[in-house]
């Protein structure tokens, strides 16, 4: 790499005022960098004033809250929070009211409007859309829900294009014109969804640029982490506070950049460049011993980076183990061999697919939140969906999220009057809605241990009695098929398959999951031999994310590396252990043995 600057991470840049890109791999100390960083600007910047502050921007929750953490005394002057929290608190929220009813056609209940949330084709929207865009004659539900799930804000030239996922087309005869009506049934609920904050800032900063001089005098300085997993539309508004004045630096590793599917790729990064801008790399690992090291370096050997242990006292080997269609062994042997190394600590099993996950879990195969929703008429799903997540999080030591998940469950109109499944006419301000959250997630907190084995309809009579004496009523739950559903589920195959956006405790996850994280054990567990080929022929600058997704699942481990592969035919058996990986055998041989 041309004009890159070698830095370690415990080093401060000296040239505050010049825009800058550091690259860093896994394990590096880049949180560590960025948060001395922000320390050095804080006490050091002629720039910054009374009412200014630095925006640092994570790609997710469980990172803003570690960057908050680390910043300690420092941080009333910084705000940590993902790029769509910022853009909501920024962009969206005062002034989206400026678009409404303009040449876009867009109509927000701005009043109603509290916060943004996943993107979920319910049926009332499902029904809402068909009715705007006379298109009933789609069908195959569930290809039509995925397909409106997937949906991404994509630039086109200078236009923004609600698109879908092209996995997720499969035939499907849907006019891209009819693909805004869908999002039009949300927002005239005043719900928006993530990726609309995206659409929303782009829109509103594009027409009205004066609102960037404001942002810019705010934040003079703007840091982003995880800048390989940034999409376009984001970079482009990253490059807008750079033309207006703020001082931009970006952190990040192309080889970790594994969210296409979200619209991101490693090239925006590779490319990204402002004026003046000083680039940085930091090539040591601080979190991995000597063999997992070697292992990543030659998955990212085509790439510039590569990078040396400073933990030589951590030698264990690397393993691969070979499942026989019986992954509950895989796991034991994967224990057994923890044990046999002494390693007591914390450990992680990590697949790509949320189906190894159920399967790891021994959770339900049957989708079954989304057989309570076909099940139900009175939009109970998302309710329910809602405050369970706020009491897994709670459980997750994650409380004033859990608390927010729970506000945003009771949702409301805009005339504050608060929609199913309560009953009609029920005024709510949002000072009570908090105190009910809190109310309600202290009840769950402390009651739920106790119940989880009961079927749902004990646990719904229980809420109903709950908001009953404070005031507020329940639907009740009497007949047809939510009845039957809710007589034959219980609790804990609801929070079982219930998935929380990001997991900061579990010790089975997706890759996706595991982001940011670090055990001293992981066991990999990959189904598909393409899986293992791309393992021994990585290609780490592919447009795809296939390898990438290995080396960040690899790159987790701190001691203990284990791979469970399909059965493999003797070639790629071989050329695992060239790569001076261990054979790890079912029937208890000796470690080491091949």
């Amino acid at each position: 790499m041309n004009n890159v600057i070698t830095i370690a991470s415990d080093e401060r840049i000296t040239d505050m005022y010049n825009h800058f890109k550091v690259i860093a791999g896994p394990g590096a100390g880049k949180t560590h960098w960025l948060v001395e960083h922000i320390k050095n600007v804080l006490q050091n910047a002629t720039t910054l004033h009374k009412t200014s502050r630095i925006a640092c921007i994570t790609y997710t929750t469980i990172g803003a809250e570690e960057i908050r953490k680390r910043l300690g005394g420092y941080q009333d002057k910084v705000e940590v929070s993902t790029i769509h929290s910022f853009l909501y608190t920024n962009v969206v929220k005062p002034y989206l009211y400026l678009l409404n009813d303009d040449e876009n056609g867009i109509s927000v209940d701005v009043k109603a409007m509290d916060g943004h949330s996943d993107n979920v084709a319910s049926k009332w929207a499902l029904r809402k859309w068909h009715e705007k865009a006379n298109n009933w004659h789609i069908g195959d539900s569930l290809k039509v829900k995925k397909y409106l799930e997937g949906l991404q804000w994509q630039l086109d030239g200078n236009n923004i294009a609600l698109r879908p996922r092209p996995e997720d087309k499969q035939g499907l005869k849907i006019r891209y014109s009819d693909l805004p009506l869908y999002k039009q049934a949300f927002w005239e609920r005043g719900i928006i969804h993530h990726e609309d904050v995206l659409y929303f800032s782009h829109t509103i900063l594009n027409k009205y640029p004066i609102i960037l001089s404001h942002l810019v005098g705010k934040y003079p300085f703007l840091f982003l982490d995880e800048f390989q997993d940034t999409n376009t539309i984001q970079v482009e508004i990253v490059k807008w506070f750079a033309n207006a004045g703020s001082i931009v630096g970006v952190i990040g590793d192309p080889a970790q950049s594994i969210y296409s599917f979200q619209g991101a790729s490693r090239e925006a990064f590779v490319n990204f460049t402002l004026p003046n801008q000083s680039t940085y790399v930091i090539e040591n690992n601080r979190r991995s011993g000597t063999r997992i090291v070697e292992l990543l370096n030659f998955l990212r050997d085509a790439d510039d980076v590569t990078q040396s242990t400073i933990r030589h006292n951590s030698v264990h080997e690397v393993y691969f183990l070979e499942e026989d269609g019986n992954p509950t062994q895989i796991v034991q042997c994967f224990h057994e061999l923890r044990r046999h190394l002494g390693m007591d600590s914390d450990y992680c099993i990590l697949a790509r697919k949320n189906e190894t996950v159920k399967l790891l879990r021994n959770s339900n195969s049957v989708d079954v939140w989304r057989v309570f929703e076909e099940a139900d008429s009175s939009e109970r799903e998302p309710f329910i969906r809602g405050i369970l997540t706020g009491y897994k999080l709670a459980m997750d030591n994650r409380q004033e999220l859990a608390i927010k998940e729970i506000v945003r469950a009771l949702r409301s109109n805009r005339d504050r009057m608060l929609r199913n499944p309560f009953k009609e006419n029920q005024l709510i301000s949002s000072l009570i809605k908090r105190s009910l959250a809190v109310d309600l997630l202290e009840y769950m907190v402390g009651e739920l241990n106790n119940l989880e084995d009961i079927v749902f309809t004990d646990f719904y009579e229980s809420l109903r009695q709950f908001f009953e004496v404070r005031n507020y009523g329940l639907k009740k739950i009497t007949s047809g098929k939510i009845k039957q559903f809710s007589d034959e589920t219980t609790l804990t195959v609801l929070l079982d398959n219930l998935t929380l956006p990001e997991e900061k405790s579990a010790n089975v996850r997706t890759i996706h999951k595991a982001k940011g994280a670090e055990f001293q054990s992981v066991l990999l567990y990959l189904t598909d031999l393409d899986d293992v080929k791309k393992l021994v022929k990585p290609d780490i600058d592919s447009k795809n994310d296939d390898t990438r997704l290995l080396y960040v699942a690899l790159s987790r481990a701190k001691d203990l590396l284990c791979i469970a592969c399909p059965p493999l035919d003797t070639q790629l058996r071989n050329k695992l252990r060239s790569m001076n990986l261990i054979q790890y055998t079912t029937d208890k041989a000796p470690v080491g043995t091949a």
